[in-house]
């Protein structure tokens, strides 16, 4: 006896037997947090309570959940409903870059990036202190009672603010000389970050001129 098999798929083989079938729910997008980062309504709500205009740090994390040695500067120019788009600030790494053989090209970037807040990768995220506050909380007299405790040769750190970069720089190295007014010294720069230096780069600050934010031994 003959048997008929019946075929329960729908057939697509002419145009008025065509069956469409909609799934009335939208399937949820996926992506991953890294372990320790922070999630991305976090990122979102941060971003724009700081704002347009202002220039952040953010802490990101690896592939491999390394937390990256130093973290990207950026300046914000731009939010949507998914990412928010910033200027990167390479002055730290400009200045690594050009002292060592290490190039961090990696975790540089570089011109004007998009950050979506689903990345999974930002451990962190700081506003910049912009210069004005700085300027205002710098006190010149402590620096210099801290200068005058120390001598030429002291291991230091140094932080300061790059006025034609726009940024922030924490260095360490050797403090090589200093006036009699302390006012003023050289230091031989070993580390930018915590990140050694394999050209040592030799710079000179002047307190009433400088914007050097603290000073503190080694």
């Amino acid at each position: 006896m003959k048997r008929t098999h019946f075929d329960q798929r729908p057939s697509f083989s002419s145009g008025s037997n065509r069956r469409f079938f909609f799934w009335p729910f939208k399937k949820k997008e996926k992506f991953i947090i890294r372990s320790g980062a922070m999630q991305p309504d976090e990122v979102k709500k941060k971003i724009n309570q700081i704002g347009i205009g202002k220039q952040i740090e953010i802490l990101r994390i690896g592939y491999d959940g390394a937390i990256d040695d130093m973290p990207v500067m950026v300046e914000i120019i731009d939010i949507s409903s998914y990412a928010f788009t910033g200027r990167i600030v390479n002055l730290e790494r400009q200045m690594i870059e050009s002292a060592t053989r290490n190039l961090i090209y990696a975790k540089k970037g570089g011109g004007v990036q998009e950050f979506y807040f689903n990345d999974g990768d930002i451990k962190e995220i700081t506003v910049s202190q912009d210069q004005e506050l700085l300027q205002k909380e710098k006190n010149i007299g402590s620096l210099k009672e801290i200068l005058a405790a120390l001598d030429p040769g002291d291991q230091v750190i140094v932080a300061y603010y790059d006025e034609k970069q726009k940024g922030t720089v924490n260095t360490e190295g050797l403090l090589t000389e200093k006036d009699e007014n302390n006012e003023g010294f050289s230091l031989q720069i070993e580390k930018i970050n915590r990140i050694n230096l394999e050209k040592k780069i030799n710079k000179k600050f002047d307190l009433n001129q400088d914007l050097v934010i603290d000073i503190e031994m080694v």
